[in-house]
């Protein structure tokens, strides 16, 4: 088979199952959505074995790698919010702390790849190029993340204290392992390339922010400029006095309704 349709089935197409599965997860067929998703997400992290002389099975092979750290990240973060005093939803307490090992567990599996022998590599002393993108990228997100969600969960939430500290402790380990990145190497990262990709990730982020404000902006002056040029409306006759008698009539034959 061609190596461009064999990645075309493979790799692409899976990728597509994906959303495809997500949007059909919120209509009519979840469960069919949601097979999917599952079945594209198992092709692409198998890409590197059913491709492996695509280049975009990388991609698949940082999935695959990063699935399990990453979901015990996201679940534990679930734990500790949905753990206190939400009005709906509501988890039990002891969830919170189970939440709180989940995380920890998490970032300390993420850090053994950068720091220990778990670096994602496609052939031996060959590290991912994606895991260079993704580690600082990861990083920086959840400790902004992390952050916001905690200082939401004080301004807007009621007795949210206790979740509001155990977010900024997520934000200030991510933002540790941050500064950590920046100064010591990995047996297979310098902390050279990790400063690099990590301003990379930064101007990223700075334009997603930046485009994503300037639309919105753009988005409301055209609707301000459209509905400034729209005529006024025209103004309708006042009611003459049969209207008037007529309307009065009305309203006394529907007064009374106890009696009837």
């Amino acid at each position: 088979m061609d190596e461009m349709l064999q990645a075309l089935l493979l790799f692409w197409i899976p990728v597509s199952m994906v959303p495809l599965g997500l949007w059909y997860s919120l209509t009519s067929s979840p469960l069919r959505g949601r097979f999917l998703a599952f079945t594209g997400i198992v092709l692409i992290c198998l890409s590197p074995w059913t491709v492996p002389s695509s280049p975009s099975s990388a991609a698949g092979h940082l999935l695959g790698a990063v699935i399990g750290p990453c979901m015990l990240i996201i679940i534990g973060i679930y734990l500790i919010s949905f753990s206190g005093n939400v009005p709906v939803g509501k988890l039990p307490r002891s969830d919170r702390r189970i939440g709180f090992l989940m995380s920890a567990a998490g970032f300390v599996w993420l850090s053994g790849m950068h720091w220990w022998i778990l670096t994602p590599q496609l052939v031996p002393n060959e590290v991912n190029v994606y895991w260079h993108v993704f580690w600082p990228t990861f990083l920086l997100l959840t400790s902004c993340l992390a952050s916001c969600s905690a200082v939401t969960l004080l301004m807007i939430g009621e007795q949210r204290k206790t979740e509001s500290k155990i977010m900024f402790l997520v934000s200030a380990l991510s933002f540790t392992l941050l500064l950590l990145g920046l100064n010591i190497d990995g047996p297979f990262v310098t902390a050279v390339d990790f400063r690099e990709h990590l301003w990379l990730a930064v101007a990223d982020m700075l334009g997603i922010v930046i485009g994503s404000v300037l639309s919105i902006l753009v988005f409301a002056f055209v609707i301000y400029t459209y509905e400034r040029n729209l005529p006024e409306p025209e103004s309708i006759t006042p009611p003459t006095d049969s209207e008037l008698q007529q309307v009065s009539a009305l309203i006394a034959n529907h007064l009374g309704g106890e009696e009837e």
